[in-house]
């Protein structure tokens, strides 16, 4: 008669190693899982924080800029300021040699009696003693640089035979104050 062979010491064997084999593989998924795990989490902690820095950096940035650009246009501000303050300074400066070269050039028989500034015409009114006075005062109006001469107002005689005289100027173009 044959012997009997036991095989249940075999299969417990065999199934402790497919136990171990499966719990080795399930324990290896295990930890891999949560390393991955830990590291997704990781990477998203370092890149929140990463845009945390740059979107701190981008506040920063703009209120830098914000002020730089209030701090420009302050700087615009003043230059415009200065820029009109020396534009009149120098119609002042033009207006005050026209003014002089009138001055010089006026005949000694002939006086202004008002002299008005308005709406871009600088008006002349004013008395000469002769008529040939008139003549010399309107060549040397017509003299003048910067200047050109519009319709000659009225010419008339007062109580004292002193011939009265009205001119009107205005800004040549060419000569723009």
């Amino acid at each position: 008669m044959a012997q009997a062979v036991n095989l249940l010491p075999w299969r417990a064997q065999r199934q402790r190693r497919c136990l171990r084999v499966w719990a080795t593989i399930f324990s290896a998924t295990l930890l891999l899982i949560v390393l991955l795990t830990a590291m997704l989490r990781i990477r998203v902690l370092q890149e929140n924080q990463r845009l945390s820095v740059v979107q701190q950096a981008g506040v920063t940035l703009h209120a830098g800029l914000a002020e730089r650009q209030a701090r420009l246009l302050a700087q615009q501000v003043t230059q415009q300021a200065q820029q009109q303050r020396h534009l009149r300074l120098q119609a002042t400066r033009e207006w005050q040699r026209i003014l002089t070269r009138l001055a010089e050039t006026l005949p000694e028989q002939a006086w202004l009696s008002e002299l008005r500034y308005q709406q871009d015409t600088l008006s002349l009114a004013g008395y000469a003693v002769s008529f040939a006075a008139l003549g010399q005062l309107e060549t040397a109006l017509n003299a003048l640089p910067g200047l050109r001469m519009g319709k000659p107002g009225a010419t008339s005689r007062d109580a004292q035979g002193r011939w009265q005289f009205h001119y009107a100027l205005r800004p040549d173009v060419t000569h723009a104050l």
